[in-house]
């Protein structure tokens, strides 16, 4: 661990500017374009999560919407939670990967007006983001449901002491949440920036920075000369892999409860059909 640190220590001395133009950059980042979409989501996911957990809700499809509705890293503990208190289901384990992807928050409020400036319709880009989830969710719903057991579970009723309550720790749980993120966003942006000097570059040089954290790979991707439609499959695969980042997110998160090699099969699944959809549309001529 010390030899660690005095790695990290003498790379940070050779490449002070590197390092300090990565932690401007992600700060800029993080609290003018993400922060702002985000910080209310997270309070809502956490009281979504929280009331879900007190009512004891096991319905699969609440929590196939939840997660989409949530964003990554929430939609795969929305999974890992069910798996906590369903050790027997084979369910969670094959929708992680799936429903673990952007919120429609950060998808508008960053993606769709900061990166695409919305050149294209609102609806097609949630349509082509969302409609591989759902139609994977579906199949292993039509899979998997059926050897479910049903259990009939204990509910509680909420009165506005407890809601209060939830809302509290929902809002302690979003700073340290939206804080974390900033964190994983800093230390990406400055590897990216570090990755910049590395004599690779071109196409390769992107490709590799901009899979390593979604927010600074989509800026990559938005800043490149690729073909429009290069880039616009370029967003949507990014969004729904999510980056390396996310994957360390979710392993720190749900590592206990969720394969990582179960969860990345899962997001390249997702990417494929993603892709299938965005051609489909272009050829409809919808974008």
């Amino acid at each position: 661990m010390i030899s660690i640190l005095l790695l990290l220590l003498f790379i940070f001395s050779a490449l002070s500017v590197p390092v300090c133009e990565g932690v401007i950059s992600g700060l800029y980042l993080f609290g003018i374009k993400v922060f702002p979409g985000l910080f209310i989501s997270f309070i809502l996911t956490g009281m979504l999560v929280r009331i879900l957990e007190y009512k004891g809700t096991k319905s699969i499809v609440i929590l196939v919407l939840a997660g989409i509705m949530t964003g990554f890293p929430n939609g795969a503990y929305i999974c890992s939670w069910y798996k906590k208190n369903n050790p027997d289901s084979r369910f969670t384990d094959r929708l992680a990967g799936l429903i673990n992807i952007p919120s429609p928050a950060f998808l508008i409020s960053y993606v769709y007006i900061n990166i695409l400036e919305r050149k294209i319709s609102l609806v097609i880009f949630l349509l082509v983001t969302y409609i591989p989830v759902i139609l994977c969710s579906i199949i292993l719903l039509l899979k998997y449901n059926h050897k479910q057991r049903n259990e009939k579970n204990l509910s509680q009723n909420l009165n506005f002491r407890k809601l209060f309550k939830i809302f509290e720790e929902s809002v302690n749980a979003s700073v340290e949440t939206t804080l974390k993120l900033g964190v994983y966003i800093i230390l990406f942006s400055v590897i990216i920036s570090i990755m910049q000097c590395i004599p690779i570059k071109g196409f390769i040089n992107k490709m590799l920075a901009g899979s390593l954290e979604i927010s600074n790979g989509l800026c990559i991707i938005k800043q490149s000369d690729l073909p429009y439609i290069f880039r616009l499959s370029a967003i949507v695969f990014l969004d729904a892999f999510g980056g390396i980042c996310t994957i360390m997110q979710t392993k720190c998160v749900c590592g206990q409860y969720i394969s990582i090699k179960k969860y990345i099969c899962q997001k390249m699944i997702l990417c494929i059909v993603t892709q299938i959809i965005l051609i489909l549309t272009y050829v409809l001529k919808l974008i």
